[in-house]
């Protein structure tokens, strides 16, 4: 473990936490690779592919997730020269960068520790405990307070779980469900631009992780159909069909299908630009459909019992027109 000091700020390698002037900094995990891979090469050229292995593990990636990691390093100290751009090579790290050295205590002082440690250990113990010796349950404060904000949001009060959510979310910057939930407040809201952008950033920050990429998908896509726009709307739940498929999220893809269907019942009338270029792949995008159907299972009842809300509660009756449409968008794809 190392920390290493530049202008006001530490950085820590090991628990990526950035400080400014003592204070933390909340910052994402690739941003924090991307520091913690310039503090210990300073004045070195690092290039995009040994960037891109570094955060990415492949130096095959795409440009523009780079960029907005550079970008999000030297938004934190703008009026100073953090990074040089060595156009079409790499970049440089350019602030002085000191690696500050970890005092190391004596003996004495390791054996006080261990003992304080096993006091507060076997005080805190004392106090969980009952008098029928069973432990009392705890959750951490970020579980506690997303449950208070999940109950508030039920409750269609707004205000206050938005206020449990920014809680949680400063707790843990990194909570996917937090930041999802608080984007579905902005959408109830009619705050659209902010769940907008809420929900492009769960889908950058989600390349890996399908569930939340597709829920984020969902989001835009009813964005989309509050803005009338039908082809954004569609192709978003569809892209959403595909992650939840590709997480194994059977529920999910059940939730996307009625969110399709929805759409598609709402925009039946509306002529498409070649009624030729569907009926090639209808048959492959229905045989696709049927077999995405959720398994008739304990998990299938279960989801039942949560009663998604989608963009409509029509179900779509012309199964053979959603399909169309799915085999049109992948035909054009």
């Amino acid at each position: 473990m190392a920390t290493f000091k530049f202008l006001k700020f530490t950085f820590c390698d090991q628990s990526y936490q950035l400080r400014h002037s003592g204070k933390p900094i909340n910052i994402r995990p690739k941003t924090a690779q991307a520091i913690e891979l310039f503090v210990n090469n300073p004045q070195t050229l690092i290039t995009k592919g040994e960037m891109h292995t570094a955060l990415w593990g492949t130096p095959q990636h795409q440009d523009y997730r780079l960029f907005q990691v550079i970008s999000e390093i030297r938004k934190l100290a703008p009026n100073n020269d953090l990074i040089r751009t060595q156009p079409n090579h790499g970049y440089y790290w350019l602030a002085p960068t000191e690696k500050l050295t970890v005092k190391k205590s004596n003996k004495v002082t390791h054996y006080a520790i261990a003992a304080c440690l096993a006091i507060s250990c076997i005080t805190a113990t004392s106090l969980l405990i009952k008098e029928n010796n069973t432990f009392e349950p705890a959750l951490p404060p970020t579980f506690s307070s997303y449950t208070n904000a999940v109950d508030a949001y039920r409750s269609q009060d707004y205000a206050t779980a938005q206020k449990w959510l920014e809680f949680s979310l400063k707790e843990n910057p990194y909570s996917q469900e937090a930041k999802l939930l608080l984007a579905e407040i902005k959408f109830s809201q009619q705050q659209l631009a902010h769940a907008k952008q809420l929900a492009h950033e769960l889908v950058l920050e989600n390349e890996s992780q399908s569930y939340y990429r597709g829920q984020a998908f969902s989001l835009l896509s009813r964005i989309a159909a509050i803005q009338n726009n039908f082809n954004d709307a569609l192709d978003f739940a569809i892209q959403g069909k595909e992650s939840a498929e590709a997480g194994f999220a059977s529920c999910s893809a059940h939730m996307f299908e009625q969110q399709i269907a929805a759409l598609v019942n709402k925009q039946q009338d509306t002529p498409l630009n070649s009624k030729a270029r569907l009926q090639i792949d209808s048959e492959q995008a229905l045989s696709n459909s049927s077999e995405n159907t959720i398994e008739k299972s304990e998990h299938a009842q279960l989801c039942k019992e949560l009663k998604y809300s989608v963009t409509s509660k029509r179900e779509c009756k012309n199964v053979e027109y959603t399909a169309q449409l799915i085999g049109f968008r992948q035909f054009i794809a």
